[in-house]
């Protein structure tokens, strides 16, 4: 969010010098009937942080998850004479991905457009998980740490109403919200294993995070339209709210402490229409 602020501080500073700078000569007016035209088309390219809203179980350190040989296969580190592991602590990091897609607008009003922008958004979010072991000799856990990685592929389907500012020369400001149904691609991949429990019976055994495929999201940002004699470019930042609950109760070490999960993302795009 930091980092969102940032760059639109950036992006109003720019319009800041720019404006005053055309005001002090005169100024060709670049495609001066666009905002008549009833359609537009083009394409976007943005820069995108994914990351999850955790939502935890009430007291969920003192619930205990029971040592079972298919944990060897699932952590980092070593279980021995374990007897249960608690999650301590459970947030989510944020990694950078890229999302492109095709712009379509349909002319509202003087100063309203009606945006679909399908897109495909290619990124990973992480879960970190500080554990604590319990061993059967008792006395004090060992801290151990956890990193999950969830890699994701969303097919996004945005539809947003935009308001625009009254056009100043060659630049304008805008507003936009919507929602965004997301279907992701990757998430319903299994990784399985077959390992032998100690009961001596081989069992398939899911090593992945695996969440739920569809989504819709709440999305809200801002924008600046920059205008030459060829073409409309926009720049803009959003924030995504993914509003369903995504988690899946397949590998409990991952979901125990888990009872609401939700996407979320930045954007900082580019578009050319």
């Amino acid at each position: 969010m930091k980092k969102a602020l940032k760059i639109l501080a950036v992006a109003l500073l720019l319009a800041a010098t720019v404006v005053p700078a055309q005001a002090q000569r005169r100024v060709i007016h670049y495609l001066p009937k666009y905002e008549n035209e009833p359609y537009h088309f083009g394409f976007l390219l943005a820069y995108n942080q994914m990351m999850y809203t955790i939502k935890t179980v009430e007291d969920y350190q003192n619930k205990e998850i029971i040592y079972d040989s298919s944990l060897d296969k699932l952590v980092p580190f070593g279980l021995s004479n374990a007897r249960s592991l608690t999650i301590y602590n459970i947030e989510t990091k944020q990694t950078p991905g890229f999302t492109v897609g095709i712009v379509g607008s349909k002319r509202l009003g003087r100063y309203f457009d009606l945006r679909f922008i399908p897109s495909l958004s290619f990124s990973d979010r992480q879960l970190k998980y500080d554990i604590a072991i319990w061993s059967q000799a008792g006395g004090d856990p060992d801290m151990k740490y956890l990193e999950k990685a969830i890699f994701t592929t969303f097919v996004e389907f945005p539809l947003n109403i935009k308001y625009r500012s009254k056009r100043y020369n060659n630049i304008g400001a805008y507003l936009f919200g919507g929602i965004n149904p997301k279907l992701d691609l990757a998430t319903q991949k299994k990784n399985l294993i077959t390992y032998t429990n100690s009961s001596g019976e081989e069992v398939d055994l899911i090593t992945n995070f695996v969440t739920k495929r569809v989504d819709c999201a709440a999305e809200i940002g801002a924008g600046f339209d920059f205008y030459n004699q060829w073409f409309k470019m926009g720049i803009e930042v959003k924030m995504s709210y993914g509003l369903l609950d995504v988690v899946k109760s397949e590998v409990p070490i991952y979901t125990t402490a888990i009872d609401q999960l939700h996407n979320k993302m930045f954007q900082f795009s580019f578009l050319f229409e």
